[in-house]
């Protein structure tokens, strides 16, 4: 009999490696389904807080503007601190689980605690003062909780992504990437059956349950993923003055990032591409104020709107692969643009919300898939964490400046009287612009210009490269 012990070590059976790491196609298996099982944990933590807060905050009295503080200015701001300093010095980690794993392990606890104790924070305003240094205490309490979540969720956030090229064999990344969207995007759909409708009313069951899921999946996902060995870093001369290493250090970071006219053409796709994402907050209010539908109307949408998707997904990693990254990404991102600005003029009920949502949503998971792609063919492996966050900074940076105004204006928007007009031209925009109907020639346009200065990048950097997914 041929044992299943002697089939794993028999030189016939094809092998995978990453790195030092080398698999058989049962331990491929059983790593990729681990980190899809983790892919299903963040989603799922993501939708709890990011579509459940919104809510939460209004249902307490919060404005738009302080939701787009909160949750887009503050957040993307502690991303431009935490995301460089986390990467590089993730880079440089050398220990018994890796560089990546340990800092994901240690902060699953504080993760799951912080989603949990979100809807319970208005309680304790019964046991303290109304205002604290001439605040609401309510505006303080929950604005604190959120912060300190984002704080431990960050490091899942950001090293997740970094631990797929240090795991997954490069030549399997457009299938993974594929398969890790339709696994967000079916957890995606679960949470818009299931949960979404409850949002509003049943926070205290929500969020604690978000917690428990996310801390029992990274545990499962930190001890069946084991990384492999890297390459030793120089040691730290101690005999240095501490501020003399964090200038050197800070150097060598900006240099690293922002020393390359090819990573800077990059970089500003990036950047106008994720400023999009500044009025995703107000989406959900769209459904509601602007087209009249119902919670369980939005969370059907969401359902067949994730279907779709994770549809896409899986057929886009094959066609990546085959097809190229930057090409799969320009027909999705050109197809997005046109389809956000349609949004706005067209939808106003449920039935035109699937006629432009679903195919949107389509181009929208094969842009994240072929994007995925792009960062390993753009990025260098040895630094990848590092070069990396230099685009999530700006894109942080620019993304947190546009949050406040955009809230700012959302809040006019809502709060306009009759006849508040704003004219260009000699049209009045209100009719296009009210019950949160800007978001979507927000999102369009944004799109937009990043699919254009992407498509510069493209023939003027890119295509004279000729190493990929190495160092330049």
């Amino acid at each position: 009999m041929w044992s299943g012990k002697e089939f794993m070590n028999n030189t016939n059976v094809k092998k995978y490696r990453c790195g030092t790491l080398e698999y058989t196609i049962f331990q491929l298996g059983s790593v990729i389904f681990w980190m899809l099982w983790g892919a299903l944990a963040l989603s799922m933590l993501g939708s709890t807080f990011n579509v459940s807060s919104p809510f939460l905050f209004r249902n307490n009295g919060l404005s738009d503007t302080f939701i787009a503080v909160v949750m887009g200015t503050v957040f993307s701001w502690m991303n431009v601190v935490i995301n460089p300093i986390l990467s590089t010095v993730s880079d440089k980690c050398r220990s018994r689980l890796g560089r990546r794993i340990p800092f994901i392990l240690y902060t699953a606890l504080p993760t799951a605690v912080f989603t949990a104790a979100m809807p319970f924070y208005p309680y304790l305003c019964k046991f303290l003062p109304e205002t604290v240094l001439g605040f609401p205490t309510l505006t303080l309490l929950l604005g604190a909780g959120a912060i300190i979540y984002h704080f431990f969720y960050l490091f899942i956030a950001i090293l997740y992504y970094y631990l797929i090229p240090d795991v997954v064999p490069a030549e399997l990344m457009g299938r993974y990437y594929g398969f890790f969207r339709v696994v967000s995007v079916l957890g995606g759909v679960a949470f818009n059956k299931c949960v979404f409708p409850y949002v509003a009313s049943h926070p205290q069951y929500i969020y604690p349950a978000a917690g428990v899921f996310y801390l029992i999946s990274v545990l499962f996902l930190c001890f069946f993923v084991r990384e492999g060995k890297y390459q030793d870093v120089p040691k730290t001369d101690t005999s240095t003055p501490l501020a003399v290493r964090i200038g050197k250090s800070v150097t060598e970071y900006c240099k690293e990032c922002f020393g390359s006219k090819y990573y800077w053409l990059y970089y500003i796709a990036g950047v106008v591409i994720g400023l999009s994402a500044c009025v995703n907050m107000f989406m959900n209010f769209f459904y509601l104020d602007g087209c009249n539908m119902s919670m369980k109307d939005i969370g059907e949408l969401g359902v067949y709107m994730g279907v779709a998707q994770a549809v896409a997904c899986f057929c886009a990693g094959f066609i990546v692969d085959k097809l190229g990254a930057f090409k799969t990404t320009f027909i999705a991102q050109f197809a997005m643009t046109l389809l956000y600005i349609g949004s706005g003029i067209f939808v106003d009920d449920f039935s035109s919300a699937m006629l432009w949502r679903i195919p949107q949503s389509i181009f929208g998971g094969i842009n994240a898939v072929a994007g995925g792609r792009i960062l390993v063919e753009v990025l260098p492996r040895s630094k990848f964490g590092m070069i990396a966050s230099g685009r999530n900074l700006l894109v942080s940076l620019f993304v947190g400046l546009a949050n406040y105004p955009v809230g700012l204006f959302s809040d006019f928007l809502k709060n306009a009287r009759p006849g508040t007009s704003i004219m260009l031209w000699g049209y009045d925009l209100m009719p296009l612009l009210k019950g949160y109907r800007f978001v979507n020639y927000w999102a369009g346009i944004t799109i937009g210009g990043g699919f254009a200065i992407l498509l510069y990048f493209y023939f003027a950097c890119h295509r004279k490269r000729t190493d990929k997914a190495c160092d330049l």
